[in-house]
Formats: C-alpha cells, sequence, structure tokens
C-alpha cells in the first residue's frame, strides 16, 4: 500500500511559509549554543540529503547500514552562516518536493526494506514517517526561535 502524502505536503508548504516570513531574522544568534534559524535549515537540508540516499536505497537492498549523522559536525564544515538564505530555502523546499515524489512512487514491497542499525532495525516506511515527525518538530523548534528572537528585541 503506497504512502499517503496529502499531510506532509501541508507540513512542508506551511513550514516553508513560515521559514520565508522571517528570513530577516535567519542570522540572528541569541547565544553561542543557540541556532540560528539559518542553521536550523540548513539541517533540515542535511537531513533531506540523508534521506534521500535512505529512502532510494532502501529499495535496492533489503537490508542496509548508512553512516552516522551528528549535527553539530555538519553544522561546523558548512559554515552555512554565509550562504545566502533564500538560496538555502529554495534547496529546502525543492529537496522536500523530491523526497515527497520519491515516497509517492517507492514501491510498495521495499516498504519493510531495514537500516540496520547498532540499537535496532528501521523499516522504510518508519523512516519516511520518522522524517516528517522530525520535520514537525523543527517547525516547533522554529516557531520558538522565532519568538525567543523577537522576545529579545
Amino acid at each position: 500500500m503506497a504512502i499517503d502524502c496529502t499531510a506532509y505536503e501541508t507540513l512542508v508548504d506551511t513550514f516553508e511559509d513560515l521559514i520565508k516570513a522571517n528570513a530577516g531574522l535567519a542570522d540572528i544568534r541569541l547565544a553561542p549554543d543557540k541556532w540560528t534559524l539559518k542553521e536550523m535549515v540548513a539541517h533540515l537540508v542535511d537531513s533531506a540529503s540523508n534521506n534521500h540516499q535512505r529512502f532510494v536505497r532502501l529499495q535496492l537492498e533489503p537490508v542496509l547500514a548508512f553512516p552516522a549523522y551528528d549535527a553539530e559536525q555538519w553544522r561546523g564544515v558548512t559554515a552555512i552562516g554565509t550562504f545566502d538564505y533564500g538560496h538555502l530555502v529554495s534547496l529546502w523546499k525543492s529537496y522536500n518536493l523530491l523526497l515527497l515524489h520519491l515516497i509517492r512512487v517507492a514501491s510498495p514491497a521495499a516498504l519493510g526494506n531495514v537500516w540496520r542499525r547498532e540499537d535496532r532495525d528501521l523499516s522504510l516506511e518508519f523512516l519516511i514517517h520518522d522524517y516528517f515527525a522530525h520535520m514537525k518538530l523543527h517547525r516547533s523548534l522554529f516557531a520558538q526561535r522565532v519568538d525567543e528572537i523577537r522576545a529579545a528585541e
């Protein structure tokens, strides 16, 4: 059975609206340990990138292992603060449109294929739903950070 993407499409569209509406706040850092809005969007691009590989490769093999992802290390390496916010937002949106397409055309027979992790196996179907749960969490964190920035002004 195919995965219904309707709610996921709405999530991407409404999150994009929130991201774009706060472009003027994208580079404000409240504290050394708090991510900027731009860094949050970059993290979501990283997530899309990593999951792109998982969503495709897990349709080609029944069991795979993927490298670990360390968000802080990626943030340090990318130096995303010097990258244009508008381009980053466009990349995030385009990447999610691609992922939604990949999910719509995914083979239902492959949804049970697994990413073998040290702690447990995660099915492709779980990873798809978890990707959007992660996005939903970050939409909430993004909105919270916007509120924190506005309160500090």
